[in-house]
Order: C-alpha cells, then structure tokens, then sequence
C-alpha cells in the first residue's frame, strides 16, 4: 500500500473545523467567544425550507440517499454515529468505534455508504470505511499509505520537504488527512487527503494508491508561495499548502477537487483568493496537478477556504467557501465575514451566487427531488453555534 502527505494545511484547520478531526494551527488562538459573529443570513436567491436539525457533536460531512434521506456523520467521544433525517425525524444508521472522527460521507445505494475517518500527526490513523445495512467496517487503511509513501514528499515534482511539517504542533515526516469522499463505484471510493496533498483511490479489498499531487499555490510569476523556511540554516523552503478537502464525480467522465488552502506567511496575513478548483480526468493515474502543465486543469481559482463541492441536479459545480476571511475567521474573535455557496458550469464559466452570509458553511448534497442540503458550524467550539444542517432553496 502506498501513502499519503500530510499537513492538512498545517493549521488549526484541523483543530478547528475539526476541532478533533483536523487539528492544523498556525495563529495563536484567541480566547472563543460569540462576540463578533452574526447569525448567518441567507441572500435573496436562499432561503430556508425546513426546520434545522440541530446536533451536540461535531459534524463534518453530510450525504443524500436514493430514497431522499440525508446521513449525518455524528462524532461523540470514542463512538461514532451515522445518523439518518428521513421525514422530518432522526434516526440511527449505524454506530462503530473508530480512532478518529468521520470527515466525509458518500452514499452508494440505500443503506451503503463510504466513511472516511480523519489523520493524526505522523500518519497514525486514518481509514476507509464501507457501512452497509448499518454494519461498519474498516476496508483500506489510508494512514498506512501515507507512512509508506508520502506522495507529496517523494512522487512527481516533490515539491515538499518532510521537515516542513515541523510547525503548528505537528511532527517532521508523513501526515495525512482523509476528508471528503466520493464513490467512483459500489468498490472504489475517491478521497481528498487534506494532508496529504493528494486525490485518493481506496478500494473494499483494501487497495490504496494515488491519483494526483496538488501543488501549492502561485504568485503572479509563477512561483510557489512560500510560508516558512525550515532547517538548521533556514534554507529549506516551505510552501503554503494547497489542502484538497473535497472531490466530486461529474457526469462528463472527470473528478472535480476543491482546496481549502493552507496557512501563509505572517507578512502576507490571510490565505484570501488563494483557493481552487482542478478538474481531472477520472482515469487519471499518478498525475501531478500543477498549473502551468499536466492533464489537471484549474476551472476556478480566487477562491478561499474551498471546503465541500457537489454537482447539483442540473449538472453545474457548487461550490462551498467556508468564511470570506478564510478558515482562521473561525478562531478570530470578530473575523467571520460569512461562507458562501457558488455555481459554474463545469469548466468554471456562467458563475452563479447560490447563497452568502452563511454560518460556516461546512458541506452540501442535493436529495433525489433537487433540494440542496446544508451544513454550516461544523464544530467550531462556539457557545449557540451548534452543528445544523436545513433545506436551502435556491
């Protein structure tokens, strides 16, 4: 098996929007406070049509089923819960232990689904898991890829240095960050590793390989940005991270991935505008996706904070950004701007603005009849913020 980078953007992404689950920091937490932080307001093209189904755990992904219901991934302690809102009421799907929290969701069929449970420093955990008829099991070990592999570090255009992974509390070596997933069929599953930098194929038999590298993002010459430098001489350049948190597969035989982007250096503040969306073929293997060559093509870029995309049910790419300020804006007393949902064609043209204002947003998926779910509050740890997830039109 092969393995996976690391470094979800090193940040506090994982403390924050996973405040278990992703646990990246790169500013000094200030102390948490509703203070500054707005309920989330929907614009004229969204309005809210059901009552929101309010959770006490941490949330981090949603998904739709054939027959109209929506599974939410519930993380409590040691147990985790995929639970099921179908006509109005919640219900329990399955429950199993697991290492870490569930991050991604992605339904195969009634009472199937992809999970995909989170990282931890040094790749110590991190897992596919297929859930059928509410039994759970583990069926590719995705942090044993990234121990062994590293594509980020050591395939393609090894753009890292394994010593740049040293910051934010986090360990020199191999760090992964299974996030979002998407069924490519009943037997594989795509995942974005957001810290790994890498596009995933998991099967059931356990087989792990990788599909594409992200490279960092670009200044206006070209060249990588650069976040830190590492070494005893501070001569080992550390890039800002391009963190791929979400993929979606698209009815014209390509995969769409969305960044959240990483941390940037103190001197150039927020990772504001850095964030893209690649488009890739599905039989794509082992690709580098790098702006300037490659099969990968960027079909939206000037993005920020990227954290779920979907394809809706008439065929265009929606987009969830999570705060306007960027990620930090959920540790920043004051910061928060609002999340926003946008849709394109699926070469990025004929943009749309779906809804802004909203309460970080957090993921979507559309139910059988076109009705566009919501999640918004992840786990950002704030009193009267708790995970919701309601019925969007738009």
């Amino acid at each position: 098996m092969k393995t996976v980078g690391k470094n979800f953007t090193n940040l506090k992404w994982r403390n924050l929007l996973f405040l278990n689950a992703l646990v990246f920091l790169i500013i000094s937490c200030e102390k948490e406070s509703t203070e500054g932080f707005e309920e989330a307001g929907l614009n004229a093209k969204a309005e809210v049509m059901a009552e929101p189904f309010e959770f006490s755990a941490p949330v981090y992904d949603i998904a739709t089923t054939p027959d109209g219901a929506v599974l939410v991934g519930l993380n409590s302690g040691d147990m985790k819960e995929i639970q099921i809102i179908r006509n109005g009421k919640i219900s329990t799907m399955s429950k199993f232990e697991a290492d870490n929290n569930i991050q991604g969701i992605a339904t195969i069929g009634a009472g199937n689904a992809f999970v995909t449970t989170a990282g931890s420093d040094l790749a110590q955990t991190g897992a596919l898991y297929r859930v059928s008829q509410g039994n759970a099991r583990m069926v590719a070990d995705l942090g044993a890829f990234e121990r062994e592999n590293d594509p980020d570090a050591y395939e393609g255009l090894m753009w890292k240095n394994q010593l740049c992974e040293a910051t934010d509390g986090f360990s020199a070596g191999p760090q992964n960050n299974p996030f979002k997933v998407a069924a490519l069929s009943g037997n594989t599953a795509l995942v974005a590793d957001a810290a790994g930098n890498t596009l995933l194929s998991a099967t059931t038999t356990g087989e792990v390989d990788w599909k594409a590298v992200f490279t960092p993002p670009t200044d206006d010459e070209g060249n990588y940005l650069v976040r830190w430098f590492a070494g005893d001489d501070a001569d080992i350049p550390c890039y800002v991270q391009p963190v791929p948190t979400s993929v979606a597969v698209g009815p014209d035989g390509y995969v769409y991935v969305g960044e959240l982007t990483g941390a940037v250096s103190e001197e150039a503040g927020l990772p504001i505008g850095l964030s893209r969306v690649w488009k890739i073929p599905a039989d794509a293997t082992h690709v580098v996706c790098s702006e300037d060559s490659g099969p990968c093509e960027v079909i939206v870029d000037g993005l920020t904070s990227v954290i779920d995309i979907a394809i809706g049910p008439d065929g265009r790419l929606y987009v969830v950004e999570f705060d306007e300020m960027s990620w930090i804006a959920s540790f920043v007393e004051g910061l928060a701007a609002g999340g926003t949902i946008t849709s394109y064609d699926l070469d990025g043209s004929n943009e749309e603005v779906v809804a802004t204002g909203l309460s970080f947003p957090s993921a979507i998926s559309f139910d059988k009849k076109g009705n566009l779910w919501l999640l918004e509050n992840n786990s950002i740890g704030l009193p009267g913020y708790p995970p919701t997830v309601r019925m969007l039109e738009y």
